[in-house]
């Protein structure tokens, strides 16, 4: 039996989701929590510094390299 893709494969590893205040949270969709990286969670950003750190985040998991380090 030859080996199946995994279909979560090509979802990005991070999404950005608005709050309820209106601020922005980058989300790891693996835990379903803020991703965080030094002790600080990506909550309350500006929807454009959510989806650029989003981009960066799910570049660098493509990638293979461990985006928050």
């Amino acid at each position: 039996m030859e080996d199946e893709p995994c279909p979560f494969e090509d979802l990005p590893r991070y999404e950005i989701r608005q709050e309820p205040r209106g601020g922005w949270t980058i989300v790891d969709t693996l835990t379903s929590l803020p991703a965080a990286t030094d002790g600080r969670d990506f909550v309350g950003l500006t929807k454009r510094d959510a989806e650029d750190i989003a981009r960066e985040l799910n570049l660098s998991a493509a990638q293979g390299r461990n985006p928050l380090l």
